[in-house]
């Protein structure tokens, strides 16, 4: 059975009730304003407006800096369900003027995060009603370490968009990561080398602005060890440049053609020795390609690479030293040797991850259990795991999957494969299923006999035509660090009496188990 759920922690009730109190104080401010608005609008603007400043006043010289990232998360859940209860009671005979004013007081509590006490922004995360608020007052942000500023406005509006961009990096002295999709320009990344000291990564994908000039402005900032410029107009010349000048960079993200940048560098630089990447992520590369990768980057130790038999070898992934996170796209298991790389690499790998790969049999999944003791996650997507005619070994000399902890199978498979990864995996926390693996109660049954998965925190099964509310259960009362149990809604077998029934048998007996639905991002 799940752990017992335990008494909220001080200080995040203390979040809690400062979110509660200040839509409580939002719905005062609403009454207020609709009034004032009634005879003079502008008055009623000017009313909110020193309200807000003194709120924001009084949380940024009285809340520690290390909890605003905290309070911001509460902000970013309060103010949406204010603005929904507002919406909920609005009927036909009810004034658009007074939605609009009470909408409009809801949102200005953003002004409250406005702190150079935060430290992080995701802008993806944030509601839509709330965004602008922040994108307009970036130079208030002084304080940030990570910025991401999502996509912007696409790539449609980059010369609108670069002014309140600037205008919020110049303050910026400590920020370590920033990401602009689409919008990134050279005038930003200037600015980035004036002001921005401590800058670690900065990713600019899908930016057209951003060329092999760019490259240039980047080569100040010494410190950068994540560089992403995928799907950029940056060519090859200015990948070299790069690598070139940049003695710690670490990361370049996805490069098709960073085999051939490799290549360059090793054919007109030979008196380089070697470079300070650690990870390889292309859906082009050749045989040659890794060789030099393995001599040139000794740090690498994530490969990611789409086999092309025409021109890649595999086997060529041996000269890899520190390989410990693999990921295959478009291969044979047996035809295009992974099993004899796994027989060689394996006891060094913790991260598998095999996609679009065929010849996935009981024998392919044995050999790997054989050959990668240390594997603690295992990807299998898109794949079709097929029958065996035999076995290769009944005794194994090694435990299979004794380290296994997060577990990933989005393929079609039989009975017999589930229940040899799942049996197995003793130490699993993380289990994910999708939506063509087939499930059903004796799975789980004859699963939970041989492993009961004491270690197991979250189970995920996409959709389930066989599981019943049965297999809920048995789960529930076996899996004693179970936290999380998602898309039961999803199990077709399960009636909604059922599903009810469980949330209270969870309520009763104050389970720490959490069942609601990631899938469609369910309340």
């Amino acid at each position: 059975m799940p752990k017992i759920r335990q008494p909220t922690p001080l200080s995040t009730l203390s979040l809690h009730a400062v979110a509660s109190w200040l839509t409580t104080l939002a719905r005062h401010n609403m009454i207020v304003v609709a009034k004032i608005s009634k005879f003079n609008v502008q008055e009623a603007a000017s009313l909110l407006k020193r309200k807000m400043t003194i709120l924001h006043d009084l949380f940024e010289y009285n809340v520690p800096f290390c909890v605003y990232d905290k309070l911001a998360g509460e902000l970013f859940e309060a103010i949406p369900r204010l603005i929904e209860t507002i919406k909920k009671e609005q009927d036909l005979g009810s004034s658009m003027g007074k939605f609009l004013s009470d909408v409009n007081v809801a949102v200005s509590l953003t002004e409250i995060l406005l702190s150079s006490n935060l430290r992080s922004l995701y802008f993806d995360l944030i509601p839509k009603t709330m965004r602008h608020y922040f994108y307009i007052k970036l130079d208030q942000l002084s304080g940030l370490r990570s910025l991401d500023l999502g996509s912007l406005s696409g790539g449609w509006k980059t010369q609108d968009m670069e002014p309140t961009v600037l205008n919020g990096i110049v303050n910026m002295r400590n920020l370590q990561m920033l990401c602009i999709n689409y919008d990134a320009t050279d005038n930003i990344i200037k600015m980035l080398s004036e002001s921005c000291p401590n800058l670690l990564e900065v990713d600019f994908s899908s930016s057209k602005s951003i060329t092999n000039a760019s490259v240039d402005l980047l080569i100040p900032m010494r410190n950068l060890r994540k560089v992403i410029l995928y799907r950029t107009s940056v060519t090859l010349d200015g990948y070299v440049n790069l690598l070139m000048n940049l003695p710690k960079l670490e990361d370049l993200g996805r490069y098709d053609d960073l085999g051939r940048c490799l290549s360059c560098i090793d054919t007109n630089y030979p008196w380089l020795e070697v470079l300070n990447l650690t990870k390889f992520i292309s859906h082009y590369a050749t045989t040659e390609n890794l060789q030099i990768l393995g001599r040139l980057c000794p740090r690498i130790h994530t490969v990611s690479v789409f086999n092309n038999p025409l021109l890649l070898d595999l086997m060529s992934l041996i000269a890899i030293d520190n390989l410990h996170d693999l990921k295959l796209l478009s291969a044979d298991f047996f035809a295009d040797q992974i099993k004899h790389v796994l027989e060689v690499k394996g006891c060094n790998l913790t991260h598998l991850h095999l996609e679009h790969v065929d010849e996935i049999d009981m024998n392919a999944l044995i050999y790997i259990s054989q050959f990668c003791p240390d594997l603690k996650t295992f990807v299998i997507y898109n794949c079709d795991l097929v029958d065996s005619t035999s076995l290769c070994m009944r005794r194994f000399p090694i435990p299979p999957f004794m380290n296994l902890e997060r577990l990933t199978v989005a393929a079609t498979c039989k009975f017999w494969h589930l229940d040899f990864l799942l049996a197995t995996a003793v130490k699993i926390r993380y289990i994910y299923l999708g939506t063509m693996v087939p499930t059903d109660d004796d799975l789980i049954a004859h699963v939970l006999i041989k492993n009961p998965m004491s270690m197991l925190e979250e189970l995920r099964v996409m959709v389930s035509d066989g599981l019943t509310i049965n297999s809920v259960y048995k789960l529930a009362n076996s899996c004693v660090s179970l936290q999380k149990l998602s898309e039961l809604e999803s199990w077709s077998k399960i009636t909604k009496a059922e599903l009810i029934e469980f949330m209270r048998y969870i309520k009763t007996r104050n389970l720490d188990l959490d069942i609601k639905s990631q899938k469609f991002n369910s309340e």
